[in-house]
């Protein structure tokens, strides 16, 4: 008998820098990608985070939906999760994704 699981996969957060690991994917292509090679491996939610060029957290809409349609074009079906974590903004920033309709969000009130 097998058991089913879901496996959501988090290919960055908001804090590991290539500094900490060169394989850390910041860019949205490099987090397309690496998001790519888990759904292949049979990851089913992409938590998803994105990063300035300079690596620092933000919850730039426009980096966002880069992610986001990369994603939908690279791994059809997965489930799109977008973070409104904290250390990438607050107030209404921080949710400024939101109208791009993921398929889910978190919210973390506190690290």
């Amino acid at each position: 008998m097998t058991n089913p699981c879901i496996i959501c996969v988090a290919i960055t957060g908001s804090v590991p820098q290539k500094s900490d690991n060169p394989a850390v994917p910041i860019t949205v292509e490099e987090q397309v990608e690496s998001t790519h090679e888990a759904f292949e491996a049979g990851a089913a939610i992409a938590h998803c985070h994105v990063r300035m060029d300079d690596g620092t957290p933000t919850s730039d809409p426009e980096r966002f939906a880069r992610l986001k349609e990369g994603i939908e074009k690279h791994c059809p079906g997965m489930i799109v999760q977008l973070s409104t974590g904290g250390r990438s903004g607050a107030g209404q920033a921080r949710g400024g994704m939101l109208p791009l309709k993921p398929d889910m969000a978190s919210l973390s009130v506190g690290s």
